[in-house]
């Protein structure tokens, strides 16, 4: 009987170890805020050597207008970043309802463009369908917002990069960061299930 529970326990962490790791991974690929950019830093750290097609199609739920003002940044795995502070298209009406615009943005060379994010300064509000971005040297990305509102004074896009780039972390964090996250909650399980059994 102990050990027909033992084998129940260490399914059920095995089984939630899956699960989190496939919600972590459709949660990334949603829209959400990314906290930690500041438009400080992006100037800084921003290249000017390529250019970059940049299309962006405006919601129908959008307000008929916006007179917002909207930042982009995007960039790849490996800290390439290219951003604008003020998308402005002198053609016509920038990111009117139901509509599509395109920019012609440039900075530093990205390979494979994974991630992109909007920063929205005003009061009208604005609600972006998709963003494609075509460069020179990277294949083309394209991102699905659904409908969804970029909130006020915040960083607020998708990220699918496999990696992301960061400081290098002390020796003892980067042993740590090989372990996959299935695995650390399948230990936690069954270290879990042992002191349940014993009692």
């Amino acid at each position: 009987m102990r050990r027909a529970h033992c084998t129940f326990l260490l399914c059920f962490a095995f089984f939630f170890a899956v699960l989190s790791k496939a919600d972590q991974q459709i949660n990334k690929f949603q829209p959400h805020v990314h906290e930690s950019f500041t438009p400080g830093l992006i100037q800084q750290t921003v290249g000017s050597s390529c250019a970059y097609t940049v299309v962006i199609s405006t919601s129908c739920l959008s307000p008929k207008y916006t007179t917002d003002q909207i930042s982009i940044i995007f960039g790849d795995a490996f800290g390439n970043q290219v951003y604008d502070s003020k998308l402005v298209n002198p053609f016509t009406i920038t990111f009117e309802q139901c509509s599509t615009n395109t920019f012609q943005v440039t900075g530093s060379c990205s390979l494979e463009i994974c991630y992109v994010y909007f920063y929205r300064n005003g009061t009208v509000g604005w609600i972006p369908q998709s963003v494609e971005i075509y460069g020179s040297f990277s294949t083309p990305a394209v991102f699905f917002f659904n409908s969804t509102t970029v909130p006020e004074g915040e960083w607020y896009g998708i990220n699918k990069c496999q990696h992301v780039p960061s400081a290098p972390p002390p020796s003892s964090a980067l042993r740590l960061q090989i372990i996959p996250g299935w695995f650390l909650h399948l230990i936690l399980g069954i270290l879990a299930s042992s002191i349940f059994l014993s009692y």
